[in-house]
């Protein structure tokens, strides 16, 4: 069956109204104002439609079409706006990959889930990873929840913010299929007490079943030691913590995914250095605290935008990251910048999310970087440390 065939197949069983639910993500271009549309059936009165939700960096918008409709309109944004899309019927488990050339690739997998799955409600409540209620031992260990799953009062942020992370890690899983039967190995660089690196754990191996090697990294000591202590209290045997620096740890086999959150100021750079020398698949980074471009910026260029510290500082910290996220497409990632929490809870809320594209050459991505560099004024370390590689 030719790829077109294939997309009609797919396209015919949600014209029948098999379709439970689905995903277009990884816009083309850089100017679709939404970066994902979720699509799942939706009951309205007495009739059944398809519900679209685009959404937008700080909104959603939810269009309801009948099933012909979405058929054509999914068919749309496969052949001209995403480059992925993931569909779930109750015939088969079906991904879509669109070239960077507009070339169809479709898989058509046994179905994982039924008709038992459908939720046609209208305000149904958002399914989280992690479900309050549920006792889950690491959040009982880490004094998140008590036995009997209700999360503590003062820890709910943290709750959030782990459904939050295993939400982004939820995306990244169709990068991370093609292991070759060995484990999927992950390093986390400055684990710290390790919350998000034991939900990781948890959901990979307890929830999903994966074959998965992760290790976390930290200065401190003590928290090294009860990190090693509670994975073992968990039976969590493919987790392991070491008291070692970033620039220090070397890596046994391929890495796949490295995971930086909230390594301050250059910490982040010599975390993301040591991703792209790996190859790393899959980079989640949210960094913290930027001072060294600060020092950098000279005030002259930019008096009304720099005069203040306060704004001066947070320009600072936006250019870093800018500078970070185009670097790394200078070595063959696409690059998302997202929010990763809100910010009642803490200003450290941007994401750098990279996925390793082969067709990627990143030769549009270097001279951007360097016109960026030369208007700011700014020499990053990761400029220096990936050159270094290179």
């Amino acid at each position: 069956m030719k790829r077109g065939e294939e997309l009609e197949v797919l396209l015919s069983e949600i014209v029948q109204g098999q379709l439970i639910a689905g995903t277009l993500s990884k816009p083309r271009s850089k100017d679709t104002p939404y970066h994902k549309v979720s699509v799942r059936p939706l009951k309205l009165g007495e009739r059944v439609v398809c519900q679209l939700t685009y959404h937008y960096p700080h909104k959603v918008i939810h269009e309801n079409l009948p099933f012909q409709e979405t058929s054509r309109r999914i068919d749309e944004l496969l052949k001209g706006v995403f480059r992925q899309g993931h569909f779930f019927t109750v015939l088969a488990d079906w991904q879509v990959l669109v070239s960077k050339r507009g070339v169809l690739k479709v898989l058509r997998r046994t179905p994982s889930r039924t008709e038992q799955d459908l939720d046609l409600k209208h305000n149904r409540s958002k399914q989280h990873i992690l479900q309050e209620g549920t006792p889950y031992p690491f959040l009982v260990e880490l004094g998140v929840m008590n036995s009997v799953g209700k999360v503590l009062a003062k820890r709910y942020h943290k709750f959030r913010q782990l459904n939050r992370y295993l939400e982004v890690i939820e995306d990244c899983l169709p990068h991370l299929q093609h292991n070759q039967g060995r484990p999927l190995q992950i390093v986390d660089f400055g684990s710290g007490k390790a919350y998000l690196t034991f939900a990781l754990y948890h959901y990979l191996v307890e929830h999903l079943k994966l074959n998965v090697r992760i290790i976390g990294l930290d200065l401190k000591e003590d928290v090294v030691d009860f990190c090693n202590k509670t994975a073992a209290r968990l039976n969590f045997e493919h987790l392991q913590f070491h008291h070692q620096d970033i620039k220090d740890f070397h890596a046994q086999g391929q890495i796949d995914v490295v995971v930086s959150l909230h390594a301050c100021d250059v910490a982040t750079d010599y975390a993301l250095a040591q991703a792209v020398k790996w190859g790393a698949k899959v980079i989640l980074a949210v960094p913290c605290c930027q001072h060294e471009v600060l020092r950098q910026l000279d005030q002259r260029p930019n008096p009304v935008l720099l005069e203040h510290g306060i704004l001066k500082e947070r320009v600072a910290a936006l250019i870093t990251d800018a500078a970070r996220a185009k670097l790394l497409e200078t070595e063959g990632y696409t690059v998302q910048v997202m929010e990763f929490i809100d910010l009642e809870h803490t200003p450290k809320n941007l994401l750098i999310r990279a996925f390793l594209e082969a067709q990627n050459r990143g030769v549009n991505a270097r001279k951007e970087y360097f016109q960026f560099k030369e208007f700011w004024g700014i020499a990053p370390t990761l400029e220096r440390l990936l050159a270094e590689d290179s």
